[in-house]
């Protein structure tokens, strides 16, 4: 038997080749009879082979399309990732500018309120020592900077240039310890010396003991010396302390300008000046030999 099995294995495979799309297409077929034997025994060779077929297939274009998928995913999630890079670089730059517009609105109505004029400035550096306060701008002497020139901003006082070349000059704040800024409480107009204490704060020198000054009043400059028009912010009083004994108080002093955050300055080139009268130790010592 096998001895003919081997010697027309080529007709038989063909014959069954031929046989099964015949019982096949005879098994598909919409009439409305029962499965014969022959029937059910094809389906049951064939049903695995479809079923393996057919899984194949679908996890191929699953694959495959998922692949696609994804790679269109991807780039466009690195187009979306790019394009929000761009437009929140664009959010800074606008609200920066935004936020720059404001400063320089206040220092414009700043400007017109006292009537000065003056030169529009940039910090572009700060002193990093601990004894030397000071800042520098862009602006120097081709641009009309001159030493002893006062500088502000819409807060209040910032400090005096004390040397200047071409382009940038070099500005003494209010809290480094060679400044001295004649002042006076708006509120009783008590007079004294500002001068630099820390980075934070400065100093009212020369108020008296039995002088009216207290936690939050405000310090204006007094127009004296020359450099500082009158009536610009100096700072607020943060502390008093009066000591039972002596001739005058320690006034803590903190600055109208928040030195941490500024970036914007104006230079004054012009104002009327008051008369000259530096407030010193002398005239002090003259009110103790009175009292």
């Amino acid at each position: 038997m096998l001895k003919y099995i081997r010697e027309y294995r080529f007709y038989i495979i063909l014959f069954f080749f031929i046989l099964i799309p015949i019982i096949s297409i005879d098994t598909a077929t919409r009439s409305p009879r029962t499965y014969r034997i022959y029937d059910r025994v094809i389906l049951g060779l064939t049903s695995p082979v479809q079923t393996a077929v057919s899984w194949v297939m679908e996890i191929s274009v699953s694959v495959f399309n998922n692949y696609v998928f994804l790679l269109r995913t991807r780039q466009e999630n690195l187009a979306v990732l790019e394009e929000n890079r761009r437009l929140l670089n664009t959010i800074v730059n606008l609200r920066e500018t935004q936020e720059e517009n404001g400063r320089l609105r206040e220092l414009l109505a700043f400007k017109e309120t006292f009537s000065l004029q003056t030169i529009n400035a940039r910090v572009i550096a700060k002193d990093v020592s601990t004894e030397f306060r000071a800042i520098r701008i862009n602006r120097g002497e081709k641009d009309g900077i001159q030493a002893d020139m006062p500088v502000i901003n819409s807060e209040g006082i910032v400090g005096r240039v004390l040397r200047t070349t071409d382009s940038t000059a070099d500005v003494v704040t209010l809290l480094d310890l060679l400044s001295a800024i004649d002042a006076l409480v708006k509120r009783s107009r008590v007079r004294g010396i500002v001068e630099g204490m820390t980075d934070e704060v400065c100093h009212l020198k020369f108020a008296l003991r039995t002088d009216d000054v207290q936690a939050g009043d405000l310090l204006l400059s007094s127009g004296l010396g020359g450099v500082f028009p009158k009536g610009l912010p100096v700072g607020t009083v943060s502390n008093v302390v009066r000591q039972p004994y002596g001739i005058t108080q320690n006034v803590e002093v903190r600055p109208a300008v928040d030195f941490s955050k500024l970036e914007e300055v104006m230079v004054i080139t012009s104002h009327e000046k008051a008369p000259v009268h530096v407030l010193e130790k002398p005239v002090r010592a003259g009110v103790k030999n009175k009292t």
